[in-house]
């Protein structure tokens, strides 16, 4: 065997280097191409958008309370309008538990001038069947009742539905489409409605990749839409934001934590993550990298991993944040005066302010706002072309624009897309702290039972048996332990004898 000297070593390590660093350009060059969706695939998305306006009598629009105007789209709402006089469109604004009352009253205030606006709170619980419904309304929920998973606003929209067939005298069944930014709720709202997981759903961008038909009862029938999002009205930054992305296939996180720290307090950012006074967004990630054990080889800092983390609070709503409506009300240029007359004689207005208000009391908005105060920037525009170029659809992924060269660092001006906000991080509760009040409630044991009232015993029965499964499991994973630390202790001494 030849022997090799020290110059062919260091060609073979020179050669193998260039191989790894262009299998990583390639890689991150695929990574970037994730988001993309070919020309056929977003024809495609379209279509499905196109069948649920051309099949529905009604479209509800669903939005974020935290920012309303950031989920309409001008083109989608003339899409419906142009589609025939005989289509309603309704703003549903939905994740109302996340902003406070006033919030919530203010927009629905400014929506209702061009659209009927119904304040909603989809249900989180996680069993299939059986979801719960509040027949509060939304001015008359509570605290506590808008902090549990049930579902408010269910009843205003239905009496809403019930009104447009009664108004119009239809007695057939009606079809009513959903649509929506992504992660916006439509799958919770059909859900909550059917009080069931018709539909499923998901924290993350691109569950929904088709129609999907969910038949409420005999007399209406919902329409599940994929998540559209304009493809040439924000940046990448904005989109991320807006959770229209999903974060794991990121490839530059580091702009929309950039955009982030920019309008947060770095007083409630150090407190909040519980990290050193910083002054690029680099260094911040660097420290919380450390902090949180994101190390990469050689113990270096895991900015990307720790970006991301940061990204999760936001998108998880760990961050909070809330825009407020403008101050004065102006048409958009696709809605007249005439249309919003012709929308609204299909419903009964009083009535649907006076649901709002039992739902907005039913619901736990809190009465002091924390988190995030944004300025709106008004609508997200779309692009001039038709078809694809007119309306990008998430299914699996999302087409993104093109990313800029520019770069910021935190003392430059605000994106766009947001405009100047002040920050309120909400304080962090630990579990150790939490008043007897706030305390789960332990399940009862079982010779407690009998003195519960009888219409509570079965339920008690069922939390005492898991209880006892438990408390059954625990004991029997610590004598596994236990046997397992006694015979390799006797192994031992057998084998020193």
């Amino acid at each position: 065997m030849k022997r090799r000297n020290l110059q062919s070593f260091q060609n073979d390590i020179l050669q193998r280097q260039r191989e790894f660093e262009q299998k990583e350009t390639d890689m991150q060059s695929l990574e970037k191409n994730v988001n993309f969706e070919n020309e056929n695939s977003r024809k495609a998305y379209y279509r499905e958008f196109k069948k649920v306006v051309e099949a529905s009598d009604v479209i509800l629009e669903v939005l974020d309370a935290r920012d309303p105007l950031g989920c309409r789209c001008p083109q989608v709402e003339q899409a419906v309008i142009q589609s025939g006089t005989n289509k309603k469109i309704v703003l549903v604004l939905n994740k109302i538990d996340l902003v406070s009352k006033e919030i919530v009253e203010k927009w629905i205030k400014y929506l209702r001038n061009e659209f009927p606006t119904v304040a909603f709170k989809a249900s989180t619980q996680q069993q299939n069947k059986n979801l719960k419904r509040s027949n509060v309304s939304v001015t008359k929920a509570t605290t506590e009742l808008l902090n549990t998973s049930a579902c408010i606003g269910a009843d205003c929209l239905m009496k809403l539905l019930g009104n447009y067939c009664r108004n119009l005298d239809i007695k057939t069944a009606i079809t009513v489409g959903v649509v929506g930014f992504p992660n916006v709720g439509k799958s919770s709202l059909i859900n909550s409605l059917k009080r069931a997981r018709a539909c499923n759903v998901g924290a993350t961008p691109g569950v929904t990749k088709c129609l999907q038909q969910v038949h409420l009862d005999k007399h209406i029938k919902l329409l599940d839409c994929p998540g559209i999002v304009m493809a040439t009205s924000t940046t990448d930054a904005a989109m991320i934001l807006r959770n229209c992305v999903k974060i794991e296939q990121l490839v530059d996180p580091f702009s929309p934590v950039e955009a982030i720290l920019r309008r947060c307090n770095k007083a409630e950012i150090i407190e909040h993550y519980g990290v050193s006074d910083f002054h690029t967004a680099l260094e911040f990630l660097a420290m919380l990298a450390r902090r949180q054990g994101k190390l990469k080889k050689g113990g270096l800092p895991d900015t990307d991993k720790a970006a991301k983390s940061v990204l999760m609070d936001w998108t998880g709503g760990r961050i909070s944040y809330f825009t407020h409506p403008p101050e004065t009300h102006t048409l958009p240029t696709h809605v007249s005066a005439e249309i919003v007359t012709e929308m609204g004689k299909a419903f009964d207005w009083d009535e649907l302010e006076k649901g709002n208000q039992e739902v907005l009391a039913e619901s736990s908005c809190p009465d002091i706002q924390m988190g995030f105060c944004m300025e709106t920037t008004g609508m997200t525009q779309g692009g001039e072309g038709e078809l694809s170029s007119d309306l990008g659809m998430v299914g699996g992924s999302l087409e993104e624009p093109e990313s800029k060269d520019e770069t910021e660092t935190m003392e430059d001006g605000q994106d766009q897309e947001f405009g100047p906000m002040t920050v309120e991080i909400k304080s962090q509760r630990s579990k150790t702290n939490l008043p007897a009040s706030d305390a789960a409630p332990r399940a009862p044991n079982l010779k407690d039972i009998l003195d519960i009232h009888p219409l509570q015993q079965g339920q008690a029965l069922l939390a005492a048996g898991k209880k006892r499964k438990k408390q059954q499991k625990r004991a029997d994973k610590i004598a596994t332990k236990l046997s397992d630390t006694l015979t390799a202790a006797m192994d031992f001494s057998f084998s020193d004898n």
